[in-house]
């Protein structure tokens, strides 16, 4: 890694952060890197542990849409994570929707079988309603505010024109609850009334069936952090706030100024000429406006001029 280069800090030791790090270590004009993680450990809430002879991911479960557009797919290719039919051109093809497949058999808590003409049924109905929302996608106004509302409400004047007994109405509305929580798994929430109606439609779909990996999903982050410079990351250093648009030095680069400092939960203060930010997407929107040395509304004003990606 050139000393030479521009010192760049990158917060954060998830899948992000090591990305970015791997992409810049890459550069012909490598810079002067650090990356800081707050925890003992690299990969973020990727971890994959091994229990009754499998593994059981605590974290990232799958791939979502393998193909080659998806960076992820790509990273694992490259290391050999994969097995040949995940990277087979035909599974790379398949066109999901971005819905989860089908389970070929179902079970009721009793212990009762259920149709799969049922399942299919709710699937179509679920997945149709999660179709119709990309439609407010640039619209001036929407009906309701988020996803779950919408859902909801259209499956309530579904639900008045079923003529079933009220067992199987209950079992219909049991699956598509089953749906409501593989959605919020795929969507990244606890609910998805936390999820904007307006915007949904901007999730870009790749095609590929989804996969997983059978060493592991945290194989793709150890397979990244093996691949940079030793001293690159830097452990138990949680960043308490970062300085923007300064003038700071350091004796360690005589006669060069830096625009960024970052200060640290232990005192340490790091300048920089970059720094890449990343984040947890739960991180509470204070959390991150103290972090970047801003006031709430700012960092409010930044997420809707779209100043600030992650």
């Amino acid at each position: 890694m050139a000393s030479g280069g521009p010192r760049v800090l990158v917060v954060g030791g998830g899948i992000a952060g090591l990305g970015a790090a791997q992409r810049l270590c890459r550069h012909p004009a490598a810079p002067h890197l650090r990356v800081l993680e707050a925890t003992a450990g690299a990969g973020g809430r990727i971890r994959s542990e091994r229990y009754f002879g499998g593994v059981v991911e605590l974290g990232a479960h799958w791939i979502h849409g393998p193909s080659q557009g998806n960076p992820v797919f790509q990273l694992a290719a490259e290391f050999g994570l994969l097995g040949e039919k995940e990277l087979s051109e035909e599974n790379q093809l398949v066109e999901t929707g971005g819905h989860v497949a089908l389970p070929s058999v179902s079970w009721t808590s009793s212990g009762t079988r259920v149709s799969l003409e049922v399942v299919t049924e709710m699937a179509n109905l679920f997945y149709g309603l999660i179709d119709q929302t990309r439609e407010f996608l640039n619209a001036t106004e929407t009906p309701v505010a988020s996803v779950g509302e919408f859902l909801k409400k259209e499956i309530s004047q579904q639900v008045a024109n079923w003529t079933e007994d009220e067992d199987t109405k209950k079992l219909k509305l049991a699956i598509l609850n089953t749906f409501f929580n593989i959605e919020c798994c795929v969507s990244g929430t606890h609910s998805m009334d936390l999820v904007a109606l307006a915007p949904f439609g901007e999730y870009t779909v790749l095609p590929g069936l989804d996969c997983t990996f059978v060493g592991g999903y945290q194989g793709l982050t150890d397979c990244i952090l093996a691949s940079l410079p030793k001293d690159s990351m830097v452990f138990d250093k949680p960043v308490k706030t970062i300085h923007w648009n300064g003038s700071f030095q350091e004796a360690a680069f005589p006669g060069e100024t830096f625009p960024v400092l970052v200060e640290c939960e232990d005192g340490t203060r790091l300048p920089a000429h970059h720094v890449i930010v990343t984040v947890p997407l739960g991180l509470h929107m204070c959390s991150v406006g103290l972090l970047l040395g801003s006031s709430r509304s700012l960092w409010r004003l930044c997420r809707m001029k779209k100043c600030f990606c992650l």
